[in-house]
């Protein structure tokens, strides 16, 4: 629960379905997950490892891209910085403009539903989040590395 929107986001950003998925969860006795260690393999190849602290008192939410010459770090909640690093190591800092936002989510919704615009994401999307959700909470229950049930949708 604590990371939904962040995991949204990486699937959005690697657009591949799930392969393996291994994750520690710890709900605090509460019935939601609030801190967790999840691991994912994407079917493209693709490894994300994600930390997500619900008991922080420090806000953050960035998301780092690494590749094998360079480096991009995203203000995950906020959109308000992004750092890009090169081979090099140098870093440059490209300005957030207003023409990068996209919105709010729900007004693309409207709009699209009224043809003005296009979604920003998909049915299929959706999907690999759903089966990466369920993996999460069956790996965490199981302690095992999981493989995600498909969704025939």
């Amino acid at each position: 629960d604590s990371g939904a929107h962040l995991l949204n986001s990486l699937c959005w950003s690697v657009d591949s379905r799930v392969a393996k998925v291994h994750a520690f969860i710890d709900f605090f006795d509460l019935p939601v997950d609030i801190n967790s260690n999840i691991n994912v393999l994407f079917e493209n190849g693709v490894m994300a490892s994600i930390l997500i602290n619900g008991t922080s008192r420090a806000l953050c939410g960035n998301m780092s891209f690494v590749f094998s010459k360079g480096r991009i770090d995203v203000d995950g909640w906020g959109a308000q910085w992004m750092n890009v690093y090169d081979a090099d190591g140098q870093v440059k800092y490209p300005a957030v403009t207003e023409d990068m936002n996209a919105g709010e989510p729900a007004q693309n919704f409207i709009d699209a539903i009224h043809e003005r615009v296009e979604p920003r994401t998909c049915v299929e999307n959706g999907i690999v989040m759903s089966e990466l959700m369920d993996a999460i909470y069956e790996a965490g229950r199981t302690g095992e590395t999981v493989m995600p049930k498909r969704n025939n949708s």
